[in-house]
């Protein structure tokens, strides 16, 4: 061949039904000398699995009618459940009549991806698509982005993927701060990344999530067999879903079918927000769908254990509570928040009002101090300071996202009990018609006639609206690599300015650690 001129033209790889590589070559004869150059692709997958978080699952009945989701515009359509009453929401959001639902809005359904089974059969359809539907997209896309290097060689082109505009880009991370490499990012292209779908329910224990999500992992290993570049997936977790993989990775034995583990806005030691919501209602737009108010609310997350263990834990510290007076300030809790604050049956600020709701209380006050005394403390205290090996993680740290780093009931008034102002008695617990209001039994004696008006009020303390510094900053050394940056809790994951071209700090630092993650991984020849 050296006095021929060899005619080369590239032959584009394709994949077939079973996701693998072949070249449909052309028919020529031998004196046309032509000469077929077929581009090395990826052809060993790496499952990238990703979990929701608090409320960022639909949900449905036993009889299949959907219940929690957002599909429409803006989730107008979750606006819905501003009709419902409390009776109602109890009724719908019971963690023993629901189950996940797999038939949400699933953004480019319809794209092909012949290397992976459809984005509905990876359950992209069981998240929340407010929440999750364009960052799984973008996710998915970086992740898999080869064509623009086909491309490029086809064209002679140099356009650049995300992965490669990474290359020495510095991300500020606090700890474990390493830019990516040209070698890192080539590597990279040695697999394929199908993203995929883990929703649970997030009404029940993490802990039987956590046993759902170990299926669902050998389910999705077996889905590649013969096609995995090792035994082991990819977690990308959002907030409460960072405590479902951490109970599977470090209590259940998972952390030899995990490769890395990212973690977005953890609520790493738990929250107060939880608290205020047992007491006041959720805040916003939210609040109008899930409950405003605790007459709305405190039933629905007294009876779900999921949302009781996003409680702030031993490890979150003392003092997160206050009560404030003219007289003195007390401070909760001084030793242990369980005995002190969530089974405190007596004093006002107790975290569990059984009287809020219709039905026997006492039954009720039993249920729930089940939940709290198994459920609840056994899982939050035995998560603690674990963690798999290959953790990444990103926490939001702004001051324009003020969250609840501690609380404090601060009194507004007092009012003799023979006013005017209509007062409705609750278990124990005396209300005005617009205003919170308890009897102040704490410096007061019960037959003084006085009832006091309190506020709950947040420190305001940097976070990311929900989650507060204090316990998305992770301080274990075990952690690769840990951002603050500026996001909102919900909007963890959001994507950037797409059209202009800026990609959200989030979504780089995830894409990062996914790069740096399988470079433990060897190529495959």
């Amino acid at each position: 061949m050296n006095n021929k001129t060899e005619n080369k033209f590239i032959v584009l790889p394709q994949y077939d039904e079973n996701g693998r590589v072949y070249y449909k070559t052309p028919i020529a004869r031998a004196d046309q000398n032509l000469v077929a150059v077929c581009p090395k692709v990826a052809e060993k997958v790496i499952p990238v699995i990703f979990l929701p978080g608090v409320m960022g699952s639909n949900l449905k009945n036993q009889e299949g009618e959907g219940i929690w989701h957002a599909n429409f515009y803006q989730g107008i359509d979750a606006l819905l459940w501003l009709l419902n009453s409390s009776k109602e929401r109890i009724q719908l959001l019971d963690p023993e009549t629901t189950i996940v639902d797999d038939s949400g809005k699933i953004l480019y359904n319809d794209q092909k991806e012949k290397m992976f089974p459809s984005r509905e059969k990876r359950g992209w359809g069981e998240a929340f698509y407010k929440s999750y539907g364009e960052p799984l997209h973008v996710l998915q896309f970086m992740l898999n982005d080869q064509h623009i290097l086909l491309d490029n060689l086809i064209n002679g082109s140099q356009r650049l993927t995300t992965r490669q505009q990474l290359i020495g880009e510095n991300l500020n991370a606090e700890r474990g701060e390493e830019a990516l490499t040209k070698a890192e990012v080539k590597h990279s292209y040695n697999f394929l990344f199908p993203v995929h779908v883990f929703g649970y329910n997030w009404l029940q224990s993490n802990v039987d999530s956590a046993q759902k999500l170990a299926d669902y992992i050998k389910m999705t290993l077996g889905l590649y067999h013969g096609r995995l570049a090792l035994n082991k997936v990819i977690l990308v977790t959002h907030s409460m879903g960072g405590l479902v993989a951490r109970h599977y990775s470090e209590n259940m034995g998972g952390q030899e079918n995990i490769l890395g583990i990212v973690h977005g806005v953890m609520p790493d030691l738990g929250s107060p927000a939880a608290y205020r919501r047992m007491k006041t209602g959720e805040r916003g737009i939210v609040g109008r769908v899930i409950g405003r108010n605790a007459e709305q609310l405190m039933p629905v997350l007294a009876q779900s254990p999921g949302p009781l263990q996003l409680l702030p834990s031993v490890t979150y510290g003392n003092s997160w509570l206050k009560i404030q007076s003219e007289k003195e300030t007390q401070v909760k809790p001084l030793f242990d928040p369980y005995k002190e604050i969530y089974l405190n049956n007596s004093d006002w600020w107790r975290l569990y009002e059984s009287g809020i709701s219709d039905g026997d209380l006492d039954e009720k006050w039993n249920k729930y101090r089940d939940i709290i005394n198994g459920k609840v403390h056994d899982y939050i205290e035995g998560l603690s300071n674990k963690y798999h090996p290959n953790t990444w993680a990103f926490y939001g740290a702004s001051k324009d996202n003020p969250s609840d780093g501690s609380l404090t009931w601060v009194k507004k008034q007092t009012f003799k009990t023979t006013s005017r102002l209509p007062i409705q008695a609750v278990a124990g617990v005396v209300r005005s018609a617009t205003n919170r209001v308890v009897r102040e039994n704490e410096w007061q004696p019960d037959d003084s006639g006085l009832v006091s008006n309190f506020e709950l009020v947040s420190s305001d303390s940097p976070g990311d609206g929900t989650v507060p510094v204090r316990s998305g900053r992770i301080t274990s050394s075990v952690i690769r690599s840990l951002l603050a940056t500026d996001v909102d809790h919900e909007g963890a994951y959001a994507v950037g300015n797409i059209a202009a071209g800026e990609l959200s700090v989030a979504m780089k630092f995830t894409l990062r650690a996914i790069v740096k993650m399988v470079q433990e991984v060897p190529a495959c020849r």
